[in-house]
């Protein structure tokens, strides 16, 4: 019998493939590229984020003459009823057309303020602006206290004014429905 040393000191042949080498682990799966739902999820937000922002800001810039117009009214509590009718007008030419506004005055200018509110404020604003309108080219001085019913005017019509900015501007876009002659 040969001796149990013998056989470890002869060489295994590398062509058996019985050679032993160390174990490898596998390479961590990684998470990239990340699959195409979620790039399609990330657009779709992107998207939205991008038209909620840019109707954000032509909300804000639409209404910046409407506050500009009720910031002025609020700190300038000494403001005429001229002067107001002439913000009125003002504030109206950046929302409507400056053509059609131009050459309107007085009663007139009136109906057209009327007629941009809603049914439901139109009764109340005509109330507070009527006697507004009416004075807007009368000499004061016939009354009996002019001042005192100037000052019951102008605080009328400045909460007409107010009414007006807060429920007409910016105009309500009418949704056109285009039926056919024969439909």
């Amino acid at each position: 019998m040969q001796p149990i040393n013998a056989l470890a000191n002869q060489a295994v042949p590398a062509s058996t493939g019985l050679a032993l080498k160390d174990i490898h682990l596998p390479e961590q799966i990684s998470n990239y590229p990340i699959a195409y739902g979620w790039w399609l999820l990330g657009a779709l937000i992107l998207f939205i984020l991008v038209i909620a922002i840019a109707k954000i800001r032509a909300s804000v810039k639409q209404n910046q003459v409407k506050k500009q117009a009720l910031t002025q009214l609020k700190n300038n509590t000494q403001m005429t009823n001229n002067d107001m009718i002439a913000l009125l007008k003002w504030a109206a030419m950046h929302y409507f057309s400056r053509a059609e506004l131009a050459k309107l005055f007085g009663n007139a200018f009136r109906t057209f303020l009327v007629s941009k509110l809603a049914t439901k404020h139109q009764q109340n604003f005509s109330e507070l602006s009527e006697q507004a309108f009416i004075n807007q080219y009368q000499a004061y001085g016939a009354a009996d206290n002019p001042q005192k019913e100037l000052s019951q005017s102008n605080e009328k019509f400045r909460q007409a004014t107010i009414l007006w900015l807060n429920n007409a501007l910016p105009p309500k876009q009418l949704k056109h429905t285009d039926k056919g002659v024969n439909g």
